[in-house]
């Protein structure tokens, strides 16, 4: 949590937000019991990611008439060991029939966008 004195910038209120949103969704009672020191360990805990922003962090939403869809990618240097990697690559599988539509529809549009500049291209070069 912030001191009094500190400056609040958009990060150090995130992360502010992050470290509370646990402590907003226990119950009264539990709270109670919880002393000062088990309150900071779990603040300090909850608040400071062993994790960075990754670079690249792309995140936006696509309309799809009535539907909204959205679309995140994010990358960077892999930190994760072998065995999270196993049980992530199980536990979420790149041959899903969702993924297969998706690179289908990725690949359409990327072949209609070729065959449009071809086309561009060649009404250029004959004027």
């Amino acid at each position: 949590m912030a001191a009094k004195d500190e400056v609040l910038t958009p990060e150090t209120a995130a992360e502010a937000a992050q470290a509370n949103w646990l402590f907003e969704r226990l119950p009264e009672w539990v709270m109670d019991t919880l002393s000062s020191e088990q309150k900071k360990a779990i603040h300090e805990a909850v608040g400071n990611p062993s994790w960075k922003r990754p670079p690249v962090n792309i995140r936006f939403t696509v309309p799809f008439f009535k539907a909204k869809f959205y679309i995140t990618v994010v990358g960077g240097e892999e930190k994760r060991n072998a065995e999270r990697r196993a049980q992530e690559r199980h536990k979420y599988p790149l041959r899903t029939i969702a993924n297969v539509f998706f690179f289908i529809g990725l690949g359409t549009l990327f072949y209609m966008l070729a065959v449009f500049l071809l086309a561009l291209q060649s009404a250029i070069i004959e004027f």
